[in-house]
């Protein structure tokens, strides 16, 4: 009984280790924003928020907000008052019809930089274009060193299973 217990820990041990890096690797992504990108408002916002699926850096996380003639509406910055850090609010000052975008720049806590554009409308009739970016600027890659395909998770389980097979046979001889 004593031997089929540690053989399940070592199985379970592997498992979590092997789920790590997957857990690891994920990125920043926009869950929602209030206006929504290609919104056509009748009314003019007075806040901009962007809700990101991760947490946020609060040092490295921000949006401005520009209109068809490049001049700055509105910014935003990481709402502190979340508790999950991963909403960007900011105010915003429109009172002309037109287009205007939203440029993010954020990072999330595994410090990988994530910069994008969306655009929304104000009683306006011009197009009005379609979200940009939002994917990974290049840069060093600061994330844990496991790539698909890479056997560094295989080296890992091989040689905690092979400590786990020692450690059982020097109990076995006791």
């Amino acid at each position: 009984m004593r031997r089929r217990a540690q053989l399940l820990l070592i199985a379970v041990t592997m498992v979590t280790l092997l789920a790590i890096p997957a857990a690891a690797s994920a990125h920043v992504e926009i869950v929602s924003s209030s206006p929504e990108a290609g919104d056509n408002l009748d009314t003019a916002p007075t806040e901009v928020v962007v809700t990101f699926n991760e947490e946020l850096d609060p040092d490295l996380s921000t949006f401005t907000v520009t209109d068809a003639d490049d001049n700055e509406v509105g910014s935003g910055e990481v709402d502190l008052t979340v508790a999950d850090r991963n909403v960007l609010l900011g105010e915003v000052s429109i009172s002309d019809p037109g287009v205007y975008t939203v440029s993010y720049s954020v990072a999330g806590v595994d410090g990988h930089p994530i910069e994008g554009t969306f655009s929304f409308g104000f009683n306006t009739e011009d197009a009005i274009p379609e979200p940009t970016g939002g994917e990974e600027e290049e840069g060093p890659d600061t994330a844990l060193p496991f790539q698909p395909g890479s056997p560094l998770p295989l080296v890992g389980v091989v040689l905690i299973g092979l400590a786990a097979v020692l450690g059982l046979r020097r109990l076995a001889l006791r």
